[in-house]
């Protein structure tokens, strides 16, 4: 009987403290913001027609932000997916032109916190943007492809507000071109000249400050209430580039609003989920 109540006790302890090793790992949070925007925009682009074509956009971004390790906490990494969509019109609305875009950024950031409830973050990032414009009254060359990959400057500021029953998170980011690759084809050269019989002279160039220059602010807002954190916020992206004796001119202001949370992932023997978090698989 001493045996079984010794065995048990040993049994016991050996559970709890288990427990306790696991409940007491430290996971890395990803924080993930998902917000859906509406934009006004107007686009120049020279190859398609020499008038500002302006309108409204729907735009849906994912960001994905997250630690780089757990002995690290001064350096993170960041993800992005911009898609858009918008219709325009010329000045005189005798002709309409249709927007696509896809935009796919990552970068690395250090933190600094200077003061409580201040974050500051200063470090780099790389994307690649791939959209198509089209005008349909157009007979010769009816569309168009935004090709480029840039490597940027980026920075982030955070600060905490404190209320009475709860805190807002006020973020400002901007982010600027530096250098890069785009792709502009010749003004009046067709596509079957290009792809077709293969003329692919003078589409490709290297971009700088010099023949590409732009600034991405965005400034949100976070409302935290019991179960969810809402977003709000205004985006505003300008960007002018040149090639092939032509300006291209980009401009939108955008409207945001979505939803912030943070997840946390295991896998594997050494990131095994603590008993109380329950997994949709078991």
């Amino acid at each position: 009987m001493k045996k079984i109540i010794f065995l048990s006790s040993i049994l016991g302890l050996s559970f709890a403290l288990s427990s306790q090793n696991i409940e007491g790992q430290e996971y890395l949070l990803t924080n993930k913001t998902n917000t859906y925007g509406i934009s006004v925009l107007s686009l120049i682009d020279p190859y398609l027609s020499p008038l500002v074509y302006s309108g409204n956009g729907f735009q849906f971004e994912h960001e994905s932000r997250r630690l780089l390790s757990l002995a690290n906490t001064n350096l993170s990494i960041q993800s992005k997916i911009n898609i858009e969509a918008a219709y325009l019109l010329n000045p005189a609305q005798t002709s309409s032109m249709t927007y696509m875009a896809f935009d796919y950024g990552f970068g690395m950031h250090y933190h600094f916190r200077p003061m409580k409830g201040l974050l500051l973050m200063a470090g780099g990032s790389a994307d690649v943007g791939l959209g198509y414009k089209e005008v349909i009254r157009n007979i010769n060359n009816p569309g168009n492809v935004d090709l480029a990959t840039n490597l940027n400057l980026s920075g982030i500021a955070l600060y905490d507000i404190q209320l009475p029953k709860r805190t807002l998170r006020l973020q400002l980011a901007v982010e600027t071109p530096i250098i890069g690759w785009m792709y502009v084809p010749l003004q009046g050269a067709s596509y079957y000249e290009m792809f077709g019989l293969g003329n692919l002279s003078n589409i490709s160039h290297v971009s700088s400050l010099i023949n590409r220059r732009g600034i991405n602010p965005k400034l949100t807002l976070d409302f935290p209430f019991k179960h969810s954190v809402w977003q709000i916020g205004i985006k505003y992206q300008t960007l002018r580039y040149s090639a092939n004796d032509m300006v291209f001119n980009r401009n939108e202001l955008s409207l945001l609003l979505g939803t912030t949370f943070d997840m946390a992932g295991f896998g594997g023997w050494k990131r095994i989920a603590p008993p109380n978090f329950i997994s949709p698989n078991k």
